[in-house]
């Protein structure tokens, strides 16, 4: 079985799509980041960004679907009834899953990690997984395509934007890269969960709104909350898996706002969430943001505030 990898990871693009000859583009899929690993005989595994296994929590991905030793890069995605990725899906766990492999790192004991990503991706598109789970992307050239009707339609399609990426790029393990750029039409990002305040009304007995945090060099930071989003099993499941987590003191380095501490259950920054939002404001707060998930590949410490 060949060793786990850390995935590479893509920049922003600042708002500016790349539109230039030396660059591809990818459909970006609104999924878990999962690295697949297979062995001669079939036996594969998976591992998320972090390195966790996730085997346990994602077994239709496990039956033998390649018949080469491999590591694959790509999204673990649940479909919704018009077959685009929606990341709500993925935490109903009776909901099946795919995966959407993008890159190949390893092929048949050869390591491709040196090799540039057209040659890599030239490589992928020859597989043909045996599973109806594992399914091969398209990859577009510049020289082939203009990279606004590729946007167009990813908006038209209901999906989460475009991944621009070097041609000549090769890949770095673990890696922020520029020749690795995200263009997404919504933004979204990763939130520690800090505390929770009892709703009210139509909510009230359950959870009203999370106090959602990152990490800066002072600790653990308090930047906004959010109360949207949910659905009546979202906030069940939340609830379960809250109420051990709750201790005395705020998690929080920075002062909470007095209106949104009333009434708060303090948590052990021990769970990841995924929102969107319109604005993170200069004094580093969110502002209009939904709720989207749990997002258990994930580490609190990785969850970093914006410079």
């Amino acid at each position: 079985m060949p060793d786990p990898v850390e995935p590479m990871l893509a920049g922003s693009d600042g708002g500016t799509l790349p539109n230039a000859a030396g660059w591809s583009y990818e459909f970006k899929w609104d999924g878990y980041r999962a690295i697949m690993r297979v062995a001669e005989d079939g036996t594969t595994r998976l591992n998320s960004r972090n390195l966790n296994d996730l085997n346990a929590r994602y077994a239709e991905l496990t039956e033998p679907g390649l018949g080469v030793e491999a590591i694959l890069d790509g999204e673990v995605v649940a479909l919704d009834a018009r077959g685009v990725p929606d990341f709500s899906l993925l935490q109903n766990r009776a909901v099946k899953v795919q995966y959407f492999a993008f890159d190949v790192l390893r092929l048949g004991g050869r390591d491709l990690m040196d090799e540039p990503y057209r040659a890599r991706r030239e490589l992928l598109a020859e597989l043909t997984p045996a599973s109806p789970r594992i399914s091969v992307t398209p990859y577009y050239d510049h020289a082939d395509i203009d990279p606004g009707v590729l946007l167009q339609i990813a908006a038209d399609s209901g999906l989460e934007g475009l991944v621009a990426k070097a041609t000549n790029s090769r890949y770095h393990p673990g890696r922020r890269s520029p020749e690795w750029l995200k263009h997404p039409f919504v933004h979204t990002r990763e939130v520690v969960l800090g505390g929770w305040r009892p709703g009210q009304g139509r909510r009230d007995g359950t959870i009203g709104a999370l106090l959602l945090g990152a990490y800066d060099s002072d600790g653990l930071r308090y930047i906004g909350d959010v109360g949207t989003g949910f659905t009546d099993q979202a906030l069940r499941d939340l609830q379960r898996q809250l109420e051990p987590l709750e201790q005395r003191q705020s998690p929080f380095a920075n002062a909470v706002p007095r209106d949104r501490a009333r009434h708060v259950h303090w948590l052990r920054p021990e769970l990841v969430g995924d929102v969107e939002y319109r604005k993170f404001t200069v004094d580093r707060v969110l502002r209009h943001s939904s709720w989207r998930g749990l997002r258990p590949d994930r580490r609190p410490d990785e969850v970093r505030c914006p410079d």
